[in-house]
């Protein structure tokens, strides 16, 4: 079976003969059952849409900090068989804060360590720390 991952971009067919398909916005992580609630199933959601946000009257000038519309579908694990995959976006960029650990801290190995250990540098052209 097909394991959705963020960033793929999927169609899902279900059997009533509806389809939907965008980009995979987001993927939950599996959860332990915990005594005296209901389990939680495991989702991913899929971005179907994307518009500009309208102006707003309210806004008081200021520069609004989400300029975007997601429209986001929900879709649990029992219906990830549905879902075929077309393609895959590779995006350096974190675009959600559910990315961060996935990308941050995957940069690339600075070449004059000789440890070959990746290393902050928080100037260009300053010396790795050791």
């Amino acid at each position: 079976m097909y394991e959705p991952e963020v960033d793929d971009y999927v169609v899902w067919e279900r059997p009533n003969g509806d389809w939907e398909e965008g980009w995979v916005y987001f993927k939950g992580d599996k959860m332990e059952k915990k005594r005296g609630f209901r389990e939680c199933p495991r989702y991913i959601t899929i971005e179907v849409s994307v518009r500009d946000k309208p102006t707003c009257q309210y806004s008081s000038g200021k520069d609004m900090e989400h300029k975007k519309i997601h429209t986001l579908l929900l879709c649990n694990d029992n219906c990830w068989s549905e879902l075929r995959y077309v393609k895959h976006r590779r995006v350096r960029e974190i675009q959600h804060y559910s990315q961060y650990d996935d990308i941050a801290g995957n940069e690339e190995i600075v070449q004059s360590n000789p440890k070959g250990v990746n290393m902050y540098k928080s100037q260009k052209g300053r010396q790795p720390d050791y």
